[in-house]
């Protein structure tokens, strides 16, 4: 009678998947419109905003939100160089900046920062650990800013310089913040073992 305890175990193990609160189903389109609707940058928010087609460097820039609509989860943003025209994007073309408080900005990782004098964002690497510090009146410690290094930035002697930006100024890079969007939970069942 081993096929019954296994077609009970099997049943058990689904119910409790049906019935916990995490049942190893990646979020509905919906579930996940809200979130991002919840996450929304607000109006007079500085963004990174994504202004062409293609992902060459530099093609991520400083920009300020206008308004988010959320039925079609696009943004109306204004160039921070350009304030006369406006610019609609999708969702996945505007970032939030950072509060210096994340994470995940260890030495090596691979972000997206203002280059100095420029309110544009390229690719570089974090060539330094961070340093975090207490500010007066905070409980939470923050990183001020950043050492990074930027990809094609060498000087005539082929040494790439590194450079300080601000914390708020250094972002994930794009398949990075947005992960949360692709489906990268495991749907398959657990195995049921054949109770030999």
């Amino acid at each position: 009678g081993c096929a019954l305890t296994d077609l009970a175990e099997a049943a058990a193990a689904d119910y409790a998947r049906s019935t916990s609160h995490f049942d190893g189903a990646a979020p509905t389109p919906l579930q996940r419109k809200r979130r991002r609707s919840k996450n929304a940058a607000r109006p007079g928010e500085q963004v990174a905003a994504k202004v062409t087609r293609t992902d060459e460097n530099g093609s991520w820039i400083l920009a300020s939100v206008q308004r988010f609509y959320s039925d079609t989860e696009t943004y109306d943003v204004q160039d921070e160089d350009d304030t006369t025209k406006l610019i609609r994007l999708p969702w996945n073309h505007v970032m939030r900046l950072s509060t210096g408080s994340e994470g995940c900005f260890r030495r090596g990782a691979r972000v997206m920062a203002i280059f100095p004098e420029t309110t544009s964002f390229y690719r570089a690497v974090v060539s330094k650990q961070p340093v975090w510090k207490l500010q007066q009146g905070q409980t939470t410690p923050m990183i001020a800013e950043l050492i990074v290094k930027f990809e094609d930035d060498e000087d005539e002697n082929g040494r790439t310089p590194h450079r300080r930006v601000p914390s708020r100024y250094v972002i994930p890079v794009p398949d990075v913040y947005f992960h949360e969007d692709d489906d990268d939970v495991d749907l398959t069942p657990p195995a049921v073992s054949s109770g030999a």
